[in-house]
C-alpha cells in the first residue's frame, strides 16, 4: 500500500491547539482599546485553479496513472491561505513581530505528487530555523501552518538592526532583481505578496539625509553564510547602491543599482557578478544586467519594460521548470542569455483594473514566451476578486525521457481576498 495513503490523515494536536489560541488571543487584542502597542492584521484568501499541460511523448510504465485519455494533463485545485501579522511595539525603539502563513491545499497537484516533494517542499524551505508544518496530510490535501516573519527590530537615531527571520529586499528593478541576493522569489507566483523572508541579522546607520551604510548576514539550512554590505547614496537626484560580499560562503558577490527618473519615467537598474572563489579565474563566474523604465498616461495606463542580460557558465543547461518554478538562489534567476519582459495595467474604474505582461526567453535551446492577462475587482473596500491567466511555452530538454520537446502550460486561477 502506498505510503502516502496509509499515513491519510496525520495531526499534530498541540499545535492545532497553539494555532487556535493564537488566533483567539490576537483578534481580541485587536480590538481591546488598552491594547494600543499591539497591531493585528492579515487576509483570507480562496483560490481555484485548473491548469493544462501536454503530456510528454513517451510516459514510463511507472508513471501511467498520468495519463487522462488524451496527450493532455488537467489538473484542478482548490487552495485556502490565512494570512496573520502580528505587531507589538514594545517601546519607541522596539519592535516585536511575528508573521504566519498557513496553507490548505486540495487537488490534483498533491494527487499527482507521487515523489513527495510537494509536501516536502511546504515544510522545508531552505532557511535555517525553520517553523513549518504539515499537520494534516492527505492523498489529495496537505495542511500547513507555518510562520515566514519572526524578528525584532531596534531603532535608536541613525541605526536601525533587525534580528530575525525577515526579508532583506535589495532589488530595483520590478521583476528581475540580480541584486536581491538574500531573498530569491518567483515573478509568477502572484499569491505570495509578501515573498520569501531569511534567517538574518541586517544592520543600517544613516550616515545623511539620502545615505546610508547596511550589512546583512543570513544562514541557510545547509549552514551556509550569506554576508554583504551595502552603501547607498543619493547623487544627481539618483539612488545608487554598491554592494560588496559573499554568497553562501562560496561566491564572490558584487552588485551596483541605481533608481531616477527620466523626464516623466522611472528608470531602474542592477547589475551583479558571482564567481566562485575555488577557481576563481575560469569562466563558471555568472554576471547579470537588469533595468526598466515605467510610464503612467492619464492616471489611467502604466506601461513598463524590463530586460535581464545575462552571462551564463558555459554548457549549463536549462530545463521547463528552471524558467517557470521559484529560483533556487539569485543566480539561477536568468534562464537566458536574454529575457524582456513588457507590462501593462489599465485602471478602468476606480474599483476595476486590467493588467497584461509578457516575457520572451530567445534562448537557442528555449524559444521560450509567457504571457499573463489578469484583471482585479474591488468588491468592498476589504473584499476584492481577481482573474489571471498564465500560459507559459517553450521547447526544452523532456525532464523524463532527455528528449527535445515542446512543452506548454496553461493555467487559470480566480482568487477572492478578504483583508482584515
Amino acid at each position: 500500500m502506498n505510503v502516502k495513503l496509509k499515513s491519510m490523515l496525520r495531526f499534530k494536536p498541540t499545535l492545532l491547539i497553539l494555532f487556535g489560541f493564537l488566533i483567539s488571543t490576537l483578534t481580541a487584542a485587536q480590538f481591546d482599546d488598552s491594547a494600543k502597542k499591539l497591531v493585528v492584521n492579515g487576509y483570507l484568501v480562496n483560490m481555484q485553479s485548473v491548469s493544462i499541460s501536454k503530456m510528454p511523448f513517451e510516459i514510463p510504465d511507472s508513471l501511467d496513472f498520468l495519463k487522462r485519455g488524451d496527450d493532455h494533463l488537467y489538473i484542478t485545485d482548490i487552495y485556502f491561505q490565512n494570512r496573520l501579522n502580528l505587531f507589538w511595539y514594545a517601546s519607541d525603539k522596539l519592535t516585536i513581530s511575528a508573521q504566519m502563513r498557513n496553507r490548505l491545499m486540495i487537488g490534483d497537484q498533491v494527487r499527482l505528487d507521487y515523489t513527495g516533494l510537494m509536501e516536502k517542499g511546504y515544510e522545508k524551505n531552505g532557511n535555517f530555523i525553520n517553523p513549518s508544518w504539515n499537520i494534516a496530510v492527505g492523498n489529495s490535501y496537505i495542511l500547513n501552518l507555518a510562520f515566514d516573519r519572526i524578528y525584532a527590530e531596534y531603532s535608536s537615531g541613525n541605526m536601525d538592526i533587525t534580528i530575525g527571520k525577515q526579508r532583506i529586499n535589495w532589488g530595483k528593478t520590478f521583476a528581475f532583481n540580480p541584486n536581491d541576493m538574500f531573498n530569491t522569489y518567483s515573478y509568477f507566483d502572484f499569491d505570495y505578496e509578501e515573498k520569501p523572508g531569511t534567517d538574518a541579522v541586517r544592520a543600517m546607520y544613516y550616515t545623511g539625509a539620502a545615505s546610508s551604510i547596511e550589512l546583512a548576514a543570513n544562514i541557510d539550512s545547509a549552514s551556509q553564510v550569506s554576508a554583504a554590505v551595502k552603501w547607498n547614496a543619493n547623487i544627481w537626484n539618483y539612488d545608487f547602491q554598491l554592494i560588496g560580499g559573499t554568497l553562501k560562503g562560496e561566491d564572490l558577490a558584487l552588485g551596483f543599482g541605481w533608481s531616477g527618473y527620466v523626464k516623466n519615467s522611472s528608470w531602474r537598474g542592477e547589475l551583479s557578478w558571482y564567481q566562485p572563489f575555488e577557481n576563481f579565474a575560469d569562466t563558471s563566474g555568472i554576471i547579470m544586467l537588469s533595468t526598466g523604465m515605467d510610464y503612467s498616461i492619464d492616471s489611467k495606463w502604466t506601461v513598463q519594460g524590463e530586460v535581464l542580460v545575462a552571462k551564463l557558465p558555459e554548457g549549463k543547461e536549462i530545463a521547463f521548470f528552471d524558467a517557470y518554478a521559484p529560483p533556487r538562489s539569485v543566480k539561477d534567476l536568468a534562464t537566458s542569455p536574454f529575457q524582456l519582459l513588457g507590462s501593462a495595467m489599465f485602471q478602468a474604474t476606480p474599483l476595476s483594473t486590467f493588467s497584461l505582461s509578457g516575457i520572451w526567453y530567445p534562448h537557442p535551446n528555449i524559444k521560450g514566451i509567457f504571457w499573463g492577462p489578469s484583471w482585479t475587482y474591488s468588491i468592498a473596500d476589504n473584499f476584492s476578486a481577481s482573474l489571471y491567466w498564465q500560459f507559459f511555452h517553450g521547447i526544452f530538454p523532456n525532464s523524463i525521457t532527455g528528449e527535445i520537446s515542446k512543452q506548454n502550460v496553461n493555467a487559470g486561477f480566480l482568487r477572492m481576498k478578504y483583508s482584515f
